[in-house]
């Protein structure tokens, strides 16, 4: 059989390539618009820890194709393209004259904005509203590119730590498929998943050891919260702790928790508080209260009992204060539970076990 020259060779291996090469498996077709996933957050609610993050942080994908933003946790998050803007305030008082007046989530975070027909060209401000997978809160969010260039994105409820960039490349560009995004978003998520087993530990080596107070009871450290780069422990450090009548317990936002708001909230069997009233306000969209007996103490200075609620309100590390409550153990024995009004469906609930002297 006559061999062809090299070169001729080489030719037709090229144009063989030329005509399947984006077909290829793990190579994405320039000549059809294709769709790629994003999943927004993860977490281990039985380790209570989430990693603040985008899988793929960074996407390339070609003009024309379509992102898909999965919202991954319960803890809520945000996909927001600011196009040069400000960073827009999460909480923020409510309108002039609005009853009853207090504090709301931002119209401007909580609420989609989006380009028409979904198609982004990157040079408006573009947002998912807020997202989780706890029931009624929207779940996904999604843009068709429209042009070339490098857009970087944020959520807006965790600031710069979680942030992503969608590079749309020329059609010329070769780049990974959807199904091998999606694979290595998976293996990437799960290697920064495994890495959080440690957080507890290293969290419990820095609570303070425990004071005597001036009556001779002890009062106790727990932390609230603790945060390592893109992770976060959503617990109470430690989670279960011994304590006795009289004595006294300081829950402390912990010092790495720059960003996270919680509550230390003693329910005594009582009905859930929601964080977020909403409240009709025509013809605009609900404003988005947030409820009063979130974000003020109830029954402070009490002795913990079981009768009622007790709270610290909402303890905010970007606000004024406080930044730390203490209770002191009243005429009770038992297990006695408390939660993050905020986070207890991503697992952020504790116990005291109370020691009768």
């Amino acid at each position: 059989m006559k061999r062809l020259p090299v070169f001729r060779l080489v030719i037709a291996l090229s144009l063989l390539i030329s005509a399947i090469g984006l077909a290829m498996p793990g190579l994405a077709s320039a000549s059809t618009a294709q769709t790629y996933t994003v999943l927004v957050g993860a977490e281990n609610v039985a380790l209570r820890t989430g990693v603040m993050a985008y899988f793929p942080a960074t996407l390339h994908i070609h003009v024309g194709d379509t992102v898909i933003w999965k919202q991954n946790t319960h803890e809520i998050h945000t996909v927001t393209f600011l196009a040069g803007a400000a960073m827009p305030q999460t909480l923020v008082p409510t309108p002039s004259g609005f009853t009853p007046a207090g504090l709301m989530l931002n119209p401007q975070v909580a609420f989609p904005a989006m380009p028409q027909d979904g198609m982004y060209d990157g040079s408006t401000y573009a947002n998912s509203g807020v997202m989780s997978i706890d029931p009624g809160q929207p779940t996904q969010f999604n843009l068709t590119f429209t042009k070339q260039g490098s857009f970087p994105y944020v959520c807006v409820i965790h600031g710069m730590m979680m942030s992503g960039t969608v590079v749309v490349e020329a059609s010329s560009v070769s780049i990974p498929s959807p199904a091998v995004v999606s694979i290595q978003a998976q293996a990437a998520m799960s290697a920064q998943l495994a890495n959080s087993y440690a957080l507890y530990g290293a969290a419990l080596g820095k609570v303070p050891a425990p004071k005597k107070n001036p009556d001779g009871s002890t009062n106790y450290t727990v932390l609230i919260g603790w945060s390592q780069g893109q992770y976060d422990l959503m617990d109470f450090i430690p989670n279960n702790l011994a304590v006795h009548q009289g004595d006294t317990v300081t829950f402390a936002l912990s010092p790495t928790n720059t960003e996270a708001p919680h509550t230390v909230t003693f329910l005594n069997g009582a009905d859930d508080i929601s964080f977020i009233t909403p409240i009709p306000n025509p013809p605009g969209p609900p404003v988005l209260l947030i409820n009063p007996q979130v974000l003020a103490p109830i029954n402070p200075g009490q002795p913990l009992t079981r009768s009622g609620i007790y709270s610290s309100g909402l303890l905010n590390p970007l606000g004024p204060g406080p930044y730390e409550y203490t209770v002191t153990i009243g005429d009770i024995s038992g297990n006695i539970l408390y939660v993050c009004i905020l986070h207890d469906t991503s697992g952020m609930e504790a116990i005291l076990q109370v020691v009768p002297k």
